[in-house]
């Protein structure tokens, strides 16, 4: 195992896409189980910050003094067992999202396999994915990633280990009780909280009665331990997929053609998979970064009379199936007031990439944008929402955001997960009044989505950056209540530190 403390290497790993920066005063790079046991072993009572891909926006793997321990050379793929009807695949938490991809695409036999969670960004490492409970365009249809996640090893901060398996572990009521590889019974309770009605959820840990032990990790933030290594599931990979960029005259007739979208997809015979929104403002940012030759080179000009857009893509084996998934979305787009005609369309694997790049381009031009702001302004950084709410509030929750926009006068960019009211909203601050006002915007957003009955974090986690927002969600009594899960795993306090219980 590697470590250093050399000033001009650390400087690199004491950020994530956050970019806050934080402290260090060595980093480790393990190779292995064993490698991750001796830096407790050698150095304990020690804070530790673990990391893995720092593609992170909440600085959760930022440090905040103390150790480093980043993962990314245990990046192995221990075990594969493919089926016809999925299958399993072992990996070490440095392996990346794009990794794994590119392995699954070269290991075709007996049947394509894929691993559904699909966050925007395809560096992110698997761990890091575990550790926030990721998710992304493809959620609408499959999921998060807790939903794949079959077993986990872990390190605990005294070097013990424990192994978890769905279905072996479950909590009696709110007891929970694990017992190590050393022998030990580590045991507590569990606080009694209603978790959000949303699909989405990544705000503290998860917790039901008689809930599976092994969701209590998954999305912890790596707060609780170490993981070393992780079994996930995987599904057959259909055959075909086409895809399609809807543009809309107006966000009303957009949130109209999504919620009769949705409501079709109940039926298998509807294909949909994944189900994005681009705001008004977001197409105007990507117009302007288009016309200047930084994205979508190779795209057709986006129209100036669209307002916003909606993308979709569609799975299947069946080709027939899909030519009725089409034919529906067109009638549908012509009822909601858009022109068929003009959307993009994509039905082989070249063109679906143009629009995944249309797709991508958006954050992308987002954070361009605040770098350029930065220059002259170094303490700004963006301003973004992870927030959703239940299928009802879809509407509501569009008009608080346009309403505090407006009436702000901020510039901003709204886009995102919108088959489950999942939509990031970037506030783009030009001075630091503006940022101040923004925080204080979203701030009243967070208690307005609560009372919605929604969550302050979709899919990031909370982190250190918005730790404080579970206050909102939970009540002093079920956060303390929380700690006290970490206290009886992690005693001293050890691990990320700062991650969702703020200092």
């Amino acid at each position: 195992m590697k470590s250093t403390s050399e000033t001009s290497i650390l400087e690199s790993y004491l950020q994530d896409e956050s970019r806050k920066t934080g402290t260090s005063t060595r980093i480790f790079f393990p190779e292995n189980e064993s490698d991750v046991c001796a830096v407790f072993r050698k150095k304990p009572h020690t804070p530790v910050t673990l990391q893995g891909a720092r593609t992170g926006l909440t600085a959760g793997c930022v440090p905040e003094g103390g150790l480093t321990v980043n993962l990314e050379r245990m990046n192995q793929i221990l075990d594969f067992q493919p089926s016809e009807n999925g299958g399993s695949i072992t990996v070490q938490p440095g392996i990346l999202l794009q990794t794994l991809r590119q392995y699954l695409q070269r290991h075709p036999h007996p049947h394509p396999l894929f691993f559904p969670p699909d966050p925007t960004e395809s560096t992110a490492s698997l761990g890091g994915m575990i550790s926030c409970n990721s998710s992304g365009a493809r959620s609408f249809r499959y999921g998060a990633v807790r939903d794949y996640v079959l077993a986990l090893d872990l390190i605990l901060p005294d070097g013990d280990k424990l192994h978890l398996e769905r279905g072996k572990n479950h909590a009696s009521g709110l007891q929970f009780q694990f017992k190590t590889r050393g022998g030990r019974l580590i045991s507590g309770a569990l606080p009694a909280l209603s978790m959000p009605k949303v699909k989405k959820h990544t705000a503290g840990y998860f917790i039901k009665p008689d809930m599976d032990l092994l969701d209590l990790f998954i999305g912890a933030e790596g707060t609780l331990g170490v993981i070393t290594s992780a079994r996930l599931r995987l599904l057959p990979r259909k055959n075909l997929r086409w895809g399609a960029v809807l543009f809309l005259p107006k966000e009303d007739c957009a949130l109209s053609l999504v919620k009769t979208l949705r409501n079709k997809a109940d039926d298998s015979a509807f294909p949909l998979e994944a189900f994005e929104f681009f705001g008004s403002d977001t197409l105007n940012l990507l117009r302007h970064d288009q016309r200047r030759g930084l994205v979508l080179r190779e795209s057709e000009f986006i129209r100036e009379d669209a307002d916003c857009a909606v993308y979709v893509e569609f799975t299947a084996d069946d080709r027939a199936l899909l030519m009725d998934a089409f034919s529906t979305v067109c009638r549908e787009l012509s009822a909601a007031g858009g022109d068929p005609a003009r959307a993009w369309a994509a039905i082989n694997a070249s063109h679906i990439e143009k629009l995944r790049e249309f797709r991508h381009a958006a954050p992308e031009c987002v954070n361009r944008k605040i770098r350029e702001i930065k220059k002259s302004v170094p303490q700004i950084t963006k301003l973004g929402t992870d927030m959703s709410v239940p299928d009802s509030r879809l509407e509501d929750v569009f008009s608080l955001y346009r309403e505090g926009i407006q009436a702000g006068g901020f510039e901003s960019a709204v886009f995102g997960h919108i088959g489950n009211n999942h939509v990031h909203v970037n506030l783009i601050p030009h001075d630091m009044a503006q940022y101040s006002r923004g925080k204080t915007l979203f701030e009243t957003w967070t208690k307005a989505i609560v009372q919605m009955g929604g969550t302050v974090s979709a899919e990031h986690g909370v982190g250190k950056l918005k730790a404080g927002l579970l206050k909102t969600l939970y009540s002093e009594d079920q956060l303390r209540a929380m700690k006290q899960i970490k206290q009886c795993l992690d005693p001293e306090m050890l691990l990320n530190q700062g991650n969702i219980f703020g200092k």
